[in-house]
């Protein structure tokens, strides 16, 4: 099992109107068989595909820092404003010649809000095949979770009450993970499952994504060819660091931030199986945000 955890992401809220797609799919079949589908998700807090990232109100880019006005109360009326978006991209192409095959699948897709517990994407498989003296079967998959955003206000993203003291900011992240599956087998039953959450309703919710796939033979035997899994990931966390404070009017602060990047993590896993393959599993999990579930 591969998980990898890093202290930045606060995933976007749900959009006005959000959608939902759920289908069912199940084949037994003599001959052939294809199933091909892809999902490419794209949501911003603000303006999509607008570059770059917006700030958030009150804040200005200057040559000595990041400078934040701090009002009592105003923050709070207008809610969380820096720009976050993410990029969702799922992927599967399988292909059954020569054999018997049975095909199970199920996924879904929710853009709302989500808790803790819970995914905007799921998918779920269940393949078994049994091949003739030339027939194969193979089978790709791939899931990749793409995410950017600016400095926060920490109050303004916590529901938890203990959860915004340790900082006045949250610095900017871009973070991107993908992991998935290759696999050539002339019989044997493939089992996979995905998951991923970037919409949430506050920043207490982690960004999370999820690979598993479980290759082993039809009863006794072992399965025969081969299977390939693979994580691979570039973390980029940044830093806001306090350096002074000026009060101007009561309760009124003029905030100034030193702002860089503060980690850089790069990370690859692949493992591979050929020929008599008696088991074969792989789990992959990937964290990332303010507060860990």
């Amino acid at each position: 099992m591969v998980c990898s955890i890093v202290h930045a992401d606060h995933a976007p809220t749900q959009t006005p109107e959000t959608q939902g797609l759920d289908t069912f799919t199940n084949v037994v079949v003599a001959g052939i068989s294809t199933e091909s589908e892809e999902i490419v998700w794209q949501e911003s807090s603000r303006a999509l595909n607008d570059p770059p990232l917006s700030l958030p109100f009150g804040t200005l880019v200057t040559p000595f820092g990041i400078i934040e006005i701090e009002v009592p109360g105003f923050t709070t009326m207008i809610g969380r404003t820096a720009e976050v978006q993410y990029v969702v991209s799922y992927s599967e192409d399988t292909l059954a010649d020569q054999g018997i095959t049975s095909y199970l699948k199920q996924n879904a897709l929710d853009t709302r809000n989500q808790a803790a517990n819970q995914d905007n994407l799921e998918t779920d498989k269940l393949v078994l095949f049994e091949g003739s003296s030339t027939g194969m079967m193979t089978s790709d998959e791939d899931l990749l979770v793409d995410g950017a955003g600016q400095f926060e206000r920490t109050n303004e993203l916590f529901t938890c009450p203990f959860g915004s003291t340790r900082s006045i900011m949250v610095p900017p992240f871009c973070n991107i993970v993908e992991m998935g599956s290759s696999v050539a087998i002339t019989d044997g039953v493939l089992s996979t499952t995905s998951g991923e959450r970037t919409v949430a309703a506050s920043g207490d919710v982690p960004v999370e994504a999820d690979y598993s796939i479980q290759l082993s033979g039809a009863g006794q035997s072992a399965a025969s060819g081969r299977a390939d899994a693979y994580m691979k990931s570039h973390l980029m966390e940044g830093d806001m660091q306090l350096i002074s404070q000026l009060e101007g009017a009561p309760g009124v602060f003029i905030n100034q931030f030193r702002n860089g990047q503060r980690v850089d993590i790069t990370y690859s896993e692949e493992t591979t199986a050929s020929g008599e393959i008696a088991y074969f599993r792989k789990d992959m999990q990937y964290e990332s945000g303010l507060r860990s579930a």
